[in-house]
């Protein structure tokens, strides 16, 4: 166990691109989203909720997401306060700037939609 986690270490201290790329991720997601009207909370981590409120809709959305082959999960009561329902999209060094883009423009999509 010692011997993975100082593995995993001198990863993390070497590919400090990975960060990189990830930090430009999520501000390319915030500046679409903004571009785009789409709610969003502060949050500068690679977790980026989008408030939505109403469970069902939550739900509908994060469906709809899924039908188009983007996994964005709903966050809902208990786990977060009622009426507080989010989607939750999970950035990580993995994704590319296309992916971030085709997801932006789908949840602007789907949302209006739903409105």
């Amino acid at each position: 166990m010692a011997e993975a986690t100082r593995a995993s270490l001198r990863v993390i201290y070497k590919e400090s691109w990975r960060r990189e790329k990830l930090r430009e991720l999520i501000r390319r997601f915030r500046s679409n989203a903004t571009a785009l009207g789409l709610p969003l909370m502060e949050s500068p981590s690679p977790i980026q909720p989008i408030p939505i409120g109403d469970n069902r809709r939550t739900l509908r959305l994060s469906e709809a997401l899924l039908e188009r082959g983007l996994l964005i999960t709903a966050i809902r009561p208990p786990t977060v306060p009622v009426n507080t329902a989010r989607l939750r999209v999970t950035l990580s060094a993995a994704h590319t700037e296309v992916q971030v883009d085709q997801l932006t423009e789908q949840l602007s999509k789907l949302i209006k939609q739903q409105t």
